[in-house]
């Protein structure tokens, strides 16, 4: 019998031995993997690229074709670029040269000069999408290995082949639970890649986070591939002469300040479906205090501030406090609102909207809420969500009730 426990015992250290080796290997694979992105000056690339959303059910997808050269003294890109997407709904253009960042459709660009409007370049990155391991000097996917928090992530090393091209096919994921600022809790956070033998280019790679909210689980995902790439770096395609000659340039106007609907204003009428079916009007609500909510699904603070406002909607409901969510872009039937709110203990009346009332009421942002008097006047607004929002929305409910 002792003979066996030892012979188990050995089994079982000799597997996470095992591990152990395998784990080191994949590590080493990504380090040589991250040395060999940094040593990129710059090329042309083909690549695609698919997205599903959280909260959503469809794949979005799109061809990449780009010409870049790394710059650090770029302070929004970290690159010169010209880089063309091609979606299923059309085309859209984007370059960054030394003095202008320009974007838009196969018709037309808007030119943004970097001085004295790098601020607003700087909202914009997030919205353009690269192949970032060739392009980007600080590369999520390829994870410092030798970081602090490293002991949270299990790594594994298998050999497959892509394409013709023996790879290397590494995994790490990370299933610790992590609470999300916006308060979800992220459950898994994985990344595959697979890495050419031969020259260490990852080729080819997808993401997965799986986030929970309240009753309900999230999946977002992502997946590039490496079709072509070439390190022969063309300087004439960093410029905007490089787009073609039937392209209309417009140079950049600001737009002017726009604030939410404040005191003193009337709030703009509506009578909108619930999600019921039945209707609502803001006149029906006339002589109570309301809490008007422009909010949408797949928005993270809106999501965030559901649970704010039910609490207030329990708390209050009986003191003639009404609540009510308006979704502008959300179909309550397309985008299963119903299950959605259900999940998140929704139980205040939410309403849906065309795109032209939250203009009415001048939201620039989401969530923005707004506080009605009983006379059906705006006394404050709030936008978006934080760790504060729950004691300043009850402090003006209590101010309001007392009036």
């Amino acid at each position: 019998m002792r003979k066996k426990l030892i012979l188990i015992a050995a089994i079982f250290a000799f597997a996470a031995g095992a591990n152990a080796q395998n784990a080191d290997e994949a590590k080493n694979v990504i380090r040589l993997c991250r040395e060999k992105c940094h040593s990129i000056k710059g090329g042309h690339y083909e690549a695609e690229y698919r997205i599903k959303y959280m909260g959503s059910k469809d794949t979005s997808s799109c061809i990449l074709s780009c010409d870049f050269v790394k710059d650090t003294t770029d302070k929004v890109f970290g690159k010169r670029f010209h880089n063309v997407e091609k979606f299923q709904t059309g085309t859209r253009y984007s370059i960054n040269t030394e003095e202008e960042f320009a974007y838009g459709n196969a018709t037309e660009l808007e030119r943004i000069p970097h001085f004295p409007w790098i601020g607003v370049t700087k909202s914009l990155r997030h919205n353009f999408e690269f192949y970032e391991p060739l392009t980007d000097q600080d590369i999520y996917l390829l994870r410092n290995v030798d970081s602090p928090d490293d002991s949270l992530v299990t790594y594994s090393l298998a050999d497959t082949t892509i394409d013709g091209k023996a790879c290397y096919d590494v995994i790490y994921l990370n299933t610790t639970p992590k609470r999300d600022i916006f308060g979800g809790t992220w459950l898994r956070n994985e990344k595959r890649i697979w890495i050419d033998k031969q020259t260490y280019l990852p080729i080819q790679f997808y993401t997965v986070q799986v986030l929970v909210e309240g009753k309900d689980t999230l999946c977002q995902y992502t997946y590039d591939k490496l079709l072509s790439f070439d390190t022969t770096i063309n300087y004439s395609r960093f410029t905007l002469e490089s787009l073609p000659d039937e392209m209309i340039v417009i140079d950049y106007v600001p737009e002017k300040s726009i604030k939410p609907l404040g005191r003193g204003k009337r709030a703009p009428e509506w009578t909108l479906p619930t999600i019921s079916g039945d209707s609502i009007s803001l006149a029906d609500l006339q002589g109570k205090i309301v809490l008007l909510d422009f909010f949408y699904k797949s928005c993270a603070p809106c999501c965030a501030a559901l649970p704010v406002l039910q609490r207030m909607h329990e708390k209050y409901k009986d003191q003639g406090v009404i609540v009510i969510g308006i979704d502008p872009y959300d179909d309550p039937v397309k985008n299963e609102m119903t299950d959605f709110l259900e999940k998140r203990s929704v139980g205040y009346t939410v309403v849906f909207s065309d795109r032209e009332l939250p203009q009415k009421y001048r939201v620039t942002g989401y969530p923005t809420l707004f506080f009605i008097n009983r006379e059906g006047k705006i006394v404050k607004y709030h936008e978006g969500f934080s760790a504060s929002m729950e004691e300043e929305v009850e402090k003006q409910i209590q101010k309001m009730l007392k009036k």
